[in-house]
């Protein structure tokens, strides 16, 4: 079963919409934060984290 996608919002208003991806093979990464640069996410392992920049008005009306 697959994980819905969630809205992950940075301290600077920034919001991303956050999916799972399942690779063949581990992948170590991290997430930062493209307008202040914060880490918001660190991984390791085959389920990865995908991003994708939202506007504040996309970001409330997937969390309702």
């Amino acid at each position: 079963m697959t994980k819905p996608n969630t809205i992950i919002d940075c301290g600077c208003g920034a919001s991303y919409e956050r999916r799972e991806v399942q690779l063949p093979i581990k992948d170590i990464g991290c997430f930062d934060c493209s307008d202040c640069g914060a880490r918001l996410e660190i991984w390791s392992s085959r389920t990865v984290p995908a991003f994708k920049r939202v506007d504040a008005v996309d970001a409330a009306a997937k969390r309702a």
